[in-house]
């Protein structure tokens, strides 16, 4: 009996980290020494008494994809190298719906004071994030033509999401300790939006008829846009004129809000549960719609579609010979997938909203093993990861950690973080996973993370121990 719930917890496992989208798990969050910890867990009590960084402190990359591989897209000759484009093996490496995610991160000032209660906070972050989501029948269409898609039950149907913010954050925040056991902290965080880009609709629709293979297709585009004032419209299209305004960084106003809670069980267990970037962005400055469907250009509109049921062999002969006749063609053609850009009124967007429970358990105060389940909120949809890590601490100057997460689709990404204090210098790298590290373009994802930040120690803790609280109690 035993056996047969534990092969239905883990199938259950398995299926539900098998259909979300990539997720981004730092060793930088576990590490015992680094300062940084606090971006996931605002409740962590870190043990210095001050922490400064400025330009180089926290710096970071990271891509996650599913299905994108570099071997897939090419046939190689006997030196390894390209020799053809292959579509075909591109199209079978993909899933039916596949993701591509990015974030970058420049932490430009951190200041970290301990109070006679608790610790204040402040940092200065720019920031970048991009989630595009699409599905897989373009590319099987580009590569075994529409003869793999016949009749009105199986048709080309592409879709694909994108939303892409860049924005600069002003965070403040406050930790402290609630009696021996508790520690609470939250951050507050005031955002300038320099652009997005957000789809509310990208869809593509061909089918094939059966008997005449007729083409019919539909389409349905619309897109918001923030952008910067040098964009602007000429002729109902979007042009560069100008350069970058100084009201351009502080334009479109968001806030966000970070919670966390960490409870020592025990002296050597404890949980933490937070909440990181839970807010929004005001989109008011320079702002565009993109609306695209089946345009009334001639004969080939069929309500509210195109219909192509063939060509002429005479007027396909001039396509081909006739330069004049075929730019004349696709002109034409053109004119039934105009896009219209037009000015769009405010509009709102969310961040990505991460939430993560985690527990661990103490060996030592130096050797700490974690579980932590972890999801973000991205494009209307719940995106867990599940985390075990090991964090360890040596000789008051060496700082490890050890993790392994699940994402979806993807069961190899082994993290590490190194780094070391030497006197009130702490220097960091890390990474979620060590194969992208080595083969990034055959990879689930590329990830690094590292800096330079100052800490001064707090006189009554040693560096690398569980944490100031519990050294207090």
């Amino acid at each position: 009996m035993k056996k047969i719930v534990k092969t239905v917890a883990l199938a259950t496992l398995l299926a539900a980290f098998g259909s979300v989208k990539a997720q981004e798990v730092s060793p930088v969050d576990f590490m015992l020494m680094n300062p940084y910890q606090m971006k996931a867990n605002p409740a962590a009590d870190l043990p210095y008494n001050s922490v400064m960084s400025l330009i180089v402190g926290n710096v970071g990359l990271n891509i996650q994809g599913t299905g994108v591989r570099y071997d897939n897209l090419f046939d190689f000759d006997a030196q390894g190298r390209p020799a053809a484009l292959n579509l075909g093996k591109f199209a079978d490496g993909l899933r039916v719906d596949n993701s591509l995610c990015f974030s970058a991160n420049e932490n430009l000032f951190t200041l970290y004071r301990r109070l006679p209660v608790g610790m204040l906070t402040f940092g200065y972050d720019v920031r970048f994030q991009g989630d595009m989501s699409f599905n897989d029948d373009l590319f099987v269409l580009l590569a075994k033509g529409n003869a793999a898609f016949v009749g009105e039950d199986n048709p080309v149907d592409v879709s694909m999401g994108l939303n892409a913010t860049a924005y600069q954050q002003f965070a403040v925040g406050y930790q402290m300790n609630i009696g021996r056991r508790l520690s609470v902290g939250a951050r507050a965080k005031l955002l300038f939006g320099f652009a997005n880009v957000n789809t509310e609709a990208f869809e593509v629709k061909m089918v094939t008829d059966p008997a005449s293979y007729a083409l019919r297709l539909y389409e349905n585009i619309a897109m918001r846009a923030s952008l910067p004032s040098f964009f602007t419209l000429s002729d109902g299209k979007l042009v560069t004129a100008g350069n970058l305004a100084v009201s351009d960084l502080f334009s479109n106003p968001g806030f966000a809000v970070d919670l966390g809670a960490e409870f020592h069980v025990t002296n050597q267990i404890g949980v933490v549960a937070a909440v990181q970037d839970l807010g929004f962005f005001s989109w008011k400055s320079n702002n565009f719609q993109l609306v695209g469907n089946v345009n009334d250009a001639g004969s080939m509109y069929d309500d509210g579609s195109f219909l192509f049921e063939g060509i002429e062999i005479n007027r396909l002969q001039r396509i081909v010979s006739d330069e004049y006749y075929r730019e004349l063609f696709l002109d034409t053609l053109q004119r039934y997938f105009q896009l219209e850009v037009t000015p769009a009124e405010r509009y709102s967007t969310m961040l990505n909203t991460n939430v993560l429970l985690r527990g661990y358990y103490d060996f030592t105060p130096e050797n700490r093993v974690s579980v932590q389940a972890h999801g973000s909120f991205r494009n209307g949809g719940f995106s867990p990861a599940f985390t075990l890590a090991y964090s360890g601490s040596f000789f008051e100057m060496l700082d490890v950690c050890a993790t392994y997460t699940l994402m979806k689709g993807s069961y190899t990404n082994f993290g590490l973080g190194l780094a070391g204090n030497f006197g009130t210098f702490h220097v960091y790298l890390a990474t979620n996973n060590l194969i992208g590290a080595f083969a990034p373009f055959n990879s689930d994802g590329i990830n690094v993370q590292g800096g330079i930040v100052f800490n001064m120690r707090a006189p009554d803790n040693r560096v690398g121990s569980h944490s100031p609280g519990y050294l207090r109690y």
